[in-house]
């Protein structure tokens, strides 16, 4: 069968892939419990501030925050700026509500709508079936469920890098302006961004007066840098001071054994091996070349950082998807066994069984709990529900938490009583929330108590995730 016969079953299924990735992302969130990553909550109270400001009405506070201050912790702040603005817009509530979390799967989207668009001489069919999978390469669609920037970040350097083809091919005064914008968001998502796309910009920008049309878009991030140009000093020192317990060889080969377990797993990792081979005896070298400079040259600037984490590596894995485009290019039948690819991270999306372990010379790197993203929803949550009803009835009584239990053996997180304050006070029902009887102002207050065995007068409840009992009253003190 020739190429031409296999065009209108590759956009068939490239829609197919972009529905089930649909399906199958809205399931998981709605079914996922786990508490938030220590890293991840931080991102969400980042975004809380923007939703408080939008309820205050103080629009040019938040604008403030979104560009320019220096008040928002280590990262600039157009990430969780966004978010909140989508919280804002969709209501107040629990920030894991489906309708708030599945905001970030826009993010990934824009990535692979990226990737399609810098196809050059490879064909729509093929193109879209590539940019499709990057849908389900596995690091990419987990940390995509999670309230992270990198997610944010991968579809700022894909867009820069589509920018940057679309320039080469055509330059113009309109291209060089799409390219200055998602420069400037990219570095407004994360510092980081210059190492995801210094190799692809350099092998793609050619001088043309043109290119001076980037500037006004750059120029959006110059007010945060500015203003936090000796903070952000500090944070890179100190991330240069970083070394881990792992020595010259664990440095080099982090992110390749990163790449090959974490990012890809086994079955992407194979599919990538051939796509590449298969594409570069290919009339789509470029397309190839293109794709190993983004993958390779960031990962090989990402080595030079001493701090390392496996889900740095997000930025740069939409590039696989021009390597698969390449491939079906050439060889349409290819796209069948790229199927094997979505059919293992369906899989291992929903069996708890199949989650991807880091290896022993990962973990040197990161001290505590590692942190996970791909892997099975968990159903199990905090328990926190149980509170509702004695904290509806009684809106102006603290609570005091005895004897919380620690949650770190299932995530890099803080204890069971530093989530509930957020809880309450994103269900509408804020308080104090205390953790030692010292500090408790004299009074009545519901005590939540883990101490001892649950009385009569309690009302019953459990921590899911722990298997934990608890017990709910009212007391004096």
């Amino acid at each position: 069968m020739s190429p031409r016969a296999f065009k209108k079953p590759l956009h068939l299924l490239a829609a197919a892939f972009v529905t089930f990735f649909l399906v199958l992302n809205l399931w998981w969130i709605q079914a996922d419990q786990l508490v938030r990553d220590g890293d991840e909550e931080g991102h969400v109270g980042a975004a809380e501030l923007f939703l408080h400001d939008y309820h205050q009405g103080q629009f040019g506070t938040a604008l403030h925050r979104a560009v320019i201050s220096d008040q928002m912790g280590d990262y600039p702040s157009l990430y969780p700026a966004t978010v909140g603005t989508w919280w804002w817009i969709t209501g107040s509530g629990q920030p894991d509500r489906l309708g708030v979390r599945a905001f970030n799967l826009v993010f990934l989207v824009l990535a692979a709508g990226a990737v399609f668009h810098m196809r050059g001489r490879v064909g729509t069919g093929p193109a879209l079936v590539g940019a499709t999978l990057v849908l389900f390469l596995p690091l990419p669609v987990g940390i995509a469920r999670h309230f992270m920037p990198e997610g944010a970040l991968a579809a700022c350097v894909a867009l820069a890098i589509a920018a940057a083809v679309r320039q080469r091919e055509a330059p113009s005064r309109k291209s060089a302006l799409l390219l200055g914008l998602a420069l400037g968001a990219g570095i407004l998502t994360k510092q980081t961004f210059p190492l995801y796309v210094l190799a692809p910009l350099v092998f793609l920008v050619r001088p043309h007066k043109s290119l001076l049309w980037c500037l006004p878009g750059i120029g959006l991030a110059a007010p945060w840098v500015w203003n936090n140009l000796i903070a952000q000093s500090g944070y890179l020192t100190d991330s240069a001071s970083y070394t881990g317990d792992a020595g010259f060889w664990g440095h080099a080969t982090f992110y390749p054994t990163a790449l090959l377990s974490l990012g890809l797993g086994p079955v992407w990792s194979v599919l990538l091996v051939g796509a590449v081979y298969m594409g570069w005896r290919s009339e789509h070298k470029r397309t190839v070349l293109l794709g190993l400079v983004w993958l390779v040259g960031g990962l090989v600037l990402l080595s030079f950082v001493p701090k390392k984490y496996a889900r740095l590596m997000v930025p740069l894995l939409p590039a696989c998807g021009l390597l698969f485009a390449a491939a079906i290019a050439a060889k349409p039948r290819f796209a069948q066994f790229l199927i094997l690819g979505v059919a293992w991270t369906t899989t291992a999306s929903i069996s708890p069984n199949a989650d991807l372990s880091p290896a022993q010379s990962l973990v040197d790197f990161e001290p505590g709990q590692i942190q996970t993203w791909f892997r099975a929803p968990v159903s199990k949550d905090l328990g926190f529900e149980a509170l509702r009803p004695l904290a509806e009835a009684n809106p102006d009584l603290p609570i005091l938490i005895i004897d919380a239990p620690e949650l770190t053996p299932h995530q890099t997180t803080p204890a069971w009583d530093q989530h509930l304050g957020p809880w309450l006070r994103r269900a509408g029902l804020d308080r104090e929330v205390y953790s030692a009887v010292k500090d408790m102002p004299p009074g009545m207050h519901i005590a939540v108590d883990f101490s001892q065995p649950v009385y009569e007068k309690d009302t019953p409840a459990t921590v899911p995730l722990l298997d934990l009992a608890f017990g709910i009253s009212l007391q004096a003190h």
